[in-house]
Parts: structure tokens; sequence; C-alpha cells
């Protein structure tokens, strides 16, 4: 048991140092959709708090992100580190529990090689830039969280059944509903879990010591998890008119059998190295390849069933079905890599330590393949770091911009008039490839200055002198990290 202890603590020493990465973003301040939230959220009753829960919003049914937003703001008011504080601690939690996830099931004495390795893989993968230094995307990191801790609680249940822990992983399923839609998954991967992984798995032992089939009343508790879906997808029903399935993040396209294939294979070509070249091909011939490709995921899957990899197995079946839950709705972006990237990371984790267990298997010399592991471990750390880096600093750079413009325009103009507009020139939506301000200009304004009679216009010099201007006006130009204020359109490129 001490052992456990002391390597549980080595492993979270060593995941703390991989959420260095994302430190310098907690001094970037919000961006774009954050100030749209913050804005919706400013609930000054707990009427309107409970409005959050209200299924007729016409946004993504998430109360779970609204309340987020609404905490954050009541405790913190509108300063951004203590929900990029939260966010990072949520995804070094995720980082964690992946480690643990890994850990538990693998298979010998290198179960804690093999989890550490899941977990750092994760952690530092490049797409979760997104996902964890852009506020908004906190349902994310939220709805894995409840998916990862309610899966771990539900394998605690399945070794040592004692009610709370199914309990607690009932409330946390149902949590992480009403947080992110992609949590509708975690049934699936329950099953999943169920076929691949512990002693009780169906090549494992496959009755209990009363002769009753194991795997039979573990369906059968793994069913249980159906009733707060179906409760969740009631409660959609009545918002929208008895359409569940067509809101916010599922609303779901019809696609044929090719398309589903190809948005599968696109988060695995995302999230495997090499895996660009292969998605750089034609579509003519990604059609063809696809097919290829999922004939050999099967008989790879076939292979390792009979050799019992259960947790490379379980990686890549987490690998195959969380992608289902956006192909439906959108094209890949980076946080939505999130959720895959766990099947991903386990894959690679089982494949490292499996070069070790295999060598000890065919009494190969370990010294040699001990220094292999090590370098193919490095080999797939080190590109993910460095990748993970340079997005971290198109954050961080989107952030400072963010806060000098309105810490600029607070110092130019502390107290405006009512229904005063405010210009702002040459001011970037995008910059490298992070979101901004966008449409957000005016929630920001309302909400730095507590006014909603005031307005704001995204514009540029040209447009500015083509137009009849309200009055009072200000005039802002965006400069390096911060907005310069000019007096008058006249001064426009002055």
């Amino acid at each position: 048991m001490k052992r456990i202890i002391t390597r549980d603590l080595g492993a979270g020493l060593l995941l703390l140092c991989g959420l260095l990465a994302f430190v310098p973003n907690l001094s970037g301040y919000f961006l774009s959709d954050d100030f749209v939230l913050l804005s919706w959220t400013r609930a000054g009753s707990p009427a309107e708090v409970a409005a959050f829960f209200d299924p007729s919003t016409p946004w993504f049914y998430r109360p779970g992100v609204k309340v987020v937003y609404w905490l954050g703001q009541s405790v913190f008011g509108l300063h951004a580190a203590p929900f990029h504080l939260f966010s990072l601690l949520l995804h070094g939690a995720n980082g964690y529990l992946v480690y643990k996830l890994v850990a538990r099931n693998a298979p010998g004495r290198m179960g804690w090689v093999m989890g550490l390795a899941a977990g750092l893989l994760f952690l530092l993968n490049p797409h979760h830039a997104e996902t964890v230094s852009w506020i908004a995307a906190v349902g994310d990191l939220l709805g894995s969280f409840c998916i990862l801790s309610s899966l771990s609680l539900f394998l605690r249940f399945r070794e040592n059944p004692r009610f709370p822990y199914l309990l607690g992983s009932l409330i946390l399923f149902t949590i992480g509903l009403f947080t992110r839609e992609t949590v509708v998954v975690l049934p699936a991967l329950l099953f999943l879990a169920l076929l691949t992984l512990g002693r009780h798995a169906p090549w494992a032992n496959k009755a209990t010591a009363h002769g009753n089939p194991t795997i039979l009343r573990d369906i059968l508790y793994a069913s249980i998890y159906l009733l707060p879906l179906l409760a969740y997808f009631a409660v959609q029903s009545v918002g929208m008119g008895g359409t569940a399935l067509s809101r916010g993040g599922l609303q779901f396209r019809q696609l044929n059998l090719d398309s589903i294939a190809l948005g599968v294979m696109d988060y695995v070509h995302g999230l495997v190295p090499g895996g660009s070249t292969i998605a750089a091909l034609p579509l003519d011939s990604l059609r063809v390849v696809v097919w290829v490709e999922l004939a050999f995921v099967a008989l790879i899957a076939l292979a390792l069933w009979r050799m019992k990899w259960r947790v490379m197995l379980f990686g890549a079946g987490w690998l195959m079905i969380t992608p289902l839950l956006f192909v439906f709705f959108n094209a890949p972006t980076d946080r939505y890599f999130y959720l895959p990237s766990i099947g991903y990371a386990s894959i690679a984790a089982a494949l490292i330590a499996g070069i070790v267990q295999a060598a000890v298997r065919w009494q190969i010399p370990l010294a040699p393949v001990k220094l292999t592991a090590a370098m193919l471990a490095v080999a797939l750390l080190l590109p993910q770091g460095l990748s993970l880096a340079a997005k971290e600093r198109a954050w961080h750079i989107a952030g400072a911009a963010s806060g000098g413009v309105f810490h600029d325009m607070r110092e130019g103009v502390p107290i405006p008039a009512i229904h005063a507009h405010f210009y702002f020139v040459d001011l970037p939506p995008f910059l490298d490839g992070v979101p901004t301000f966008q449409n957000a200009l005016p929630q920001a304004l309302h909400l730095v200055y507590g006014d909603p009679t005031l307005t704001a216009s995204s514009t540029t010099c040209e447009e500015l002198g083509s137009a009849e201007l309200p009055e009072p006006a200000y005039f802002f130009r965006f400069k390096g990290n911060g907005a310069e204020q000019f007096a008058s359109v006249g001064e426009c490129r002055k």
C-alpha cells in the first residue's frame, strides 16, 4: 500500500511539472465568447441562477458552464486569473485520472510506468492549448472530468461492490450531462471497460464464487446509467418541443457511411504521429484509404483481444468511439480532440510499456529494451511539448492583447457618457488563429463599465471616414498589446 501511495505521489508531482507548460497563460485576459458568457451569467438573484437550468435556452444546454461563470465573477469580478487557474487544475486532475485509469488496469509491474506515460501524453497534447487556455472551453474540461471520475468509481464498484461507489459514479455522470453534451458517451465507455479491463473481463474470470456470471451482473449495473441519460434527453425535449437531439452540441447532421468513417479517422489522423500525411491526401483517395485503415484497425483489435492487451484495446476502442460525438455536427477543432486524445494516450503508453513486458516474457536483455522504450517515450513527448509551447505562446499573446486593450480603454475613458459609442480601429478578431474579440465588444463594454447603454464597433479608418457617426463617440486603434486613443476621425491614420 505504501508503495502505491509513493508511486501515486511521484506520478502526481511529474504531472504537476507537465502543467508548467500552461502557466504563462494564467496572466491572460478573457477572450471572445468569454465576454458573452460573462454577460449572460451576471445573475443577481436565486431566480436568475435557476434560469440557467431552463432547457428553453437558445444556447447549448450547459447550465454547469453558466454556474462556473456566475460563481467566478461573483467571487472574483472581472479578474480572469482565477478562471484560468480553475481550468488548469481541472486539466491536471484529468491527467491524473488518466494515469490512475491506465495504471490500475495495466498488468504486471509496469502499470505505474504505463499510467505515467499515458498521463503525460494526454496532459501535453498540443490540441489542449485551446481547451485549457480558453475559459469558454471549461465545459470540455468539466465533462471529461465527470467521465473519467465516474468511470473510475464504476470500476472500483466492479471490484468492490459498495453502493457509495455506484452512487457517486451516477451523480458525477448526471452532473457531467448538464455541463457538456459529450458526456452522453459514458455508457458506451462503461460497456467498453466491461469488455476489456480488469480481472472480470470476459477472458479473465467468468463467474463469481457463487457461480453467477459476473459479466451479466456488470452489464445490469452499467445499464442503470441509461436512466439519467434518458432523463437528460427528456429535459432537452421539453425545451425544444420534443426534439432533444436537434439542439446545441447534439445537433446531428445526416451523414452517409463514408462521411462517418472519414470523420472518425480525421480525429485519428490528428492524434497519431504521421497521421497528417494521410489526412493531406485528396478526398477521393481518402474515401478508399479510410476503409483500408478501418479494416487494419479491426485486425489489430482482434489481435489485441487474443493477446489480452486490454489497456491498448481499451484505448483503441475509446479512440474510435468518442469522435462519433463530434462528426455529426461539426468539423474537428482543437478542443474536440480533448476527449479522444485519452484513447491515443492509452494506446501509446501501452505500447511503450509493452516493449519492456515483451522483453521480460521472451527473456531478452532488459537494458537495451528499456533504453528503446525510453527513447520512444521521448520521441512521442518531445514533439508534442514543442508544438504545445508554440500554441500556448499564441494564446498568451492573444490574452495579453485583450487585457491590454481594455486596460488602455479604461485609462483613456474612466467614466464614459451614457449612450456613447466606442470605435476600435483595426482590432483583430483573431491573433495567430486565436479568437480575441470577434462579436463580443458590446458585451465586454457593458461588463467593464456596468453600463448597458454603451455600444461598440470594430472598424477601419476607411469605414469611419465614410460613415455618419453618432455622438458622443470615443476612438481607439489597436496598437501592440493595447489600444491607443485618438480624438477624431481625421486623426485615424496619424
